[in-house]
């Protein structure tokens, strides 16, 4: 087993891998962010790719000197990619740097080897992995939790491709059998990802970091045509809230102007309109998005149809009402 790793990073990097292992699901026994688990994972699933990035960019910055002659070529490519990469990447010169230290893993111990063998160029192993975090800090959140999920996201692929059900277990010890899967997708607002797969006759929303492991089974998948549009439909509007047989109904909302203005603001979460006359939207959402969207306007959104979510609302805020009544009294 190797001895720790100690890497000078910077201190908004570590600000965010700690959030990271939280959000991801990369804890300690006592629940506590497992900040060795998480570096090891990002270094096993995103070293081939950075590396291919950063070759690519070394490429590019080659032919750019073809017919320059000057001495140590290959150091001055090396260190040249390096800048070039790292610009608008790192962070200011006034942030400050904290000390990292990792121990490679069992399951680390290989890609550790490669990198300290054949990757490293004309700089040392702390500089190669302050630039590989901070390359996987400058990612969006969707596409760092497919970096640390990626040997589940790649065998949940690798089953909707080949038409194959699966088991699935979760991190709190549920396990779905004969699952199949219809696609793992991203939220619009760039959060997180989900896998939606059909399971015990219903469709099933889980997050991916949630999905402990993958097994591939012998049995072809089976989504139900009325399933697979529900799925389709949850996909187009948003990936984290399930469309149900209910959500069967377009969804019309009249906005007052302030309505209008709190809708071009407010953006986590929004579901997009189908169609616009007027003051009134029209969406084709599920109610539970749409619900969980509009309650933060109050008077200033008013659901027309389904007669049944307007009623949903208005006993929302009724109860609302009572309780800060009996809080404060009516005035």
């Amino acid at each position: 087993m190797q001895e720790k790793i100690k890497v000078s990073i910077p201190e908004s990097v570590s600000a965010l891998l700690y959030k990271d292992a939280e959000e991801f699901h990369i804890l300690k026994p006592d629940g506590g962010a497992n900040l060795n688990a998480l570096v090891n994972r990002i270094i096993v699933n995103f070293h081939k790719e950075f590396t291919a990035d950063e070759e690519a960019l070394e490429k590019r910055i080659a032919e750019c000197l073809v017919g320059v002659c000057v001495p140590h070529k290959e150091e001055l490519l090396c260190r040249l990619r390096a800048a070039v990469a790292d610009k608008g990447r790192l962070p200011s010169a006034k942030e400050k740097s904290v000390a990292l230290s990792f121990k490679p893993t069992k399951h680390s111990e290989g890609a550790v080897f490669h990198i300290e063998s054949a990757l490293l160029k004309h700089e040392s192993i702390s500089s190669f992995y302050r630039r590989l975090l901070t390359a996987y800090a400058g990612r969006s959140k969707t596409e760092r939790e497919r970096i640390v999920c990626r040997e589940v996201l790649e065998l949940l692929e690798s089953a909707r491709t080949l038409g194959a059900a699966v088991s699935l277990s979760l991190e709190n010890g549920f396990l779905y059998t004969g699952a199949s899967v219809y696609a793992v997708a991203a939220a619009k607002d760039e959060l997180f990802n989900y896998a939606l797969f059909y399971s015990g006759g219903k469709n099933r929303t889980v997050r991916l970091a949630k999905i402990k492991n993958v097994s591939l089974l012998p049995e072809k998948s089976e989504i139900p045509e009325e399933s697979a549009a529900l799925f389709a439909r949850q996909v187009a509007a948003a990936a984290q809230y399930p469309m149900y047989p209910s959500d069967d109904q377009p969804i019309k909302v009249k906005l007052t102007e302030k309505g209008k203005e709190l809708f071009g603001r407010i953006y986590l979460y929004r579901p997009t309109p189908t169609a616009i006359e007027g003051d009134v939207y029209t969406f084709e959402c599920s109610a539970n998005q749409l619900l969980y969207y509009f309650e933060r306007f109050g008077a200033e959104a008013l659901i027309l149809s389904p007669q049944k979510l307007g009623i949903f609302m208005r006993n929302y805020y009724y109860f609302a009402l009572k309780k800060y009544r009996s809080l404060y009294g009516k005035e």
